[in-house]
């Protein structure tokens, strides 16, 4: 291993990001780097396509070489957990964002609000949001606190006097799954075009079960 894994040595790849030496103290400075680089990767399709994503090409994106990475994520499970955790972070902070600013709306008006958010965010970050659901195990606490959200907007309707055919909690799965499996069937795999009715069909579910 080079003396210092952050200067990129003449057998290395040519960096896609050529990046300025770090000072000392800014370790912090280039795991950031990394994670967005990372994140980079992860949100563009035609780039994770060819061939599986590795360190070496993280590194490129980063405009470091291999061994730096290594101060930072012993391998690549660990900079990918960090890269979900980070994705769910973000999908965390759009759901509570949309709830808080429907707060003074019905309860169906609350779960819409949430769907739709939910759906932007896979419009926003389509290669990102499919990968994000394709590793459970790389997702940590995330799924389940985005069920969470789920279970709460629903509850709220059953709180109303509202009279749900399931319990709520197999109720919010039931509404997760049906907006998640339209966003999908939304955007054909590879296409650039999202189908507009994905938001008309979000409405059109949440009043049904408002009506029920």
């Amino acid at each position: 291993m080079p003396s210092d894994p952050e200067t990129p040595s003449p057998a290395a790849a040519p960096s896609a990001r050529p990046r300025s030496r770090n000072v000392r103290g800014e370790g912090e400075k280039l795991r950031s780097e990394i994670l967005d680089a990372m994140l980079r990767l992860m949100a563009d399709e035609a780039r994770m396509q060819p061939v599986p994503l590795s360190l070496r090409e993280v590194a490129r994106e980063a405009g470091i070489t291999a061994p730096a990475i290594y101060r930072h994520f012993p391998d690549k499970e660990s900079l990918s957990r960090a890269a979900f955790a980070q994705l769910f972070g973000l999908l965390l902070e759009t759901l509570d964002q949309a709830d808080t600013e429907a707060a003074a709306l019905p309860p169906a008006g609350r779960l819409a609000a949430l769907a739709h958010a939910y759906c932007r965010f896979a419009q926003e970050n389509t290669a990102s949001f499919r990968i994000m659901f394709s590793a459970a195990d790389l997702g940590g606490s995330g799924p389940d606190e985005v069920g969470q959200r789920w279970n709460v907007a629903v509850a709220r309707l059953a709180e109303t006097g509202l009279r749900l055919a399931q319990t709520p909690e197999a109720a919010a799965i039931s509404v997760w799954s049906s907006v998640h499996g339209r966003i999908l069937l939304g955007r054909p795999l590879g296409g650039n075009e999202w189908d507009d009715d994905v938001h008309a069909f979000i409405d059109a579910l949440t009043r049904s079960l408002a009506t029920v």
